[in-house]
């Protein structure tokens, strides 16, 4: 009769009693888990958009440098100049101005040195 009388009939009680604590537990952790891959999955998905935004512009930059040394080629700026029909020669030397370069000028100092204030 003492054992009935300690446990006084709840002998299932345990399970219960650490069961749903435990599943609220997993539950949790697996939200966090979903969550953290959804974020994973979207994080990854616009890293791929850029780099192939960044595929795509790197590729443009690369076209329009060579359309620009294309176009600074010097033959190719005399037929651009024969087709719209300008004719354009160095300038004579008395015609060229020539300005002396200057030290720049340190920016003025408007701070109080050593003041308290």
């Amino acid at each position: 009769m003492d054992k009935r009388n300690r446990r006084h009939g709840h002998d299932g009680n345990r399970l219960i009693f650490w069961g749903v604590p435990l599943m609220a537990l997993v539950a949790a952790l697996g939200m966090v888990y979903l969550h953290l891959h959804g974020t994973c999955t979207g994080i990854g998905q616009n890293i791929t958009r850029l780099e192939r935004e960044y595929a795509e512009l790197r590729k443009e930059v690369l076209n329009e440098e060579h359309h620009w040394v294309a176009a600074r080629y010097i033959g190719n700026m005399e037929a651009l100049l024969d087709r719209h029909g300008l004719q354009m020669s160095f300038p004579e030397p008395d015609q060229v101005i020539r300005l002396n370069r200057q030290e720049p000028v340190p920016p003025t100092q408007y701070a109080r040195q050593g003041s308290p204030i």
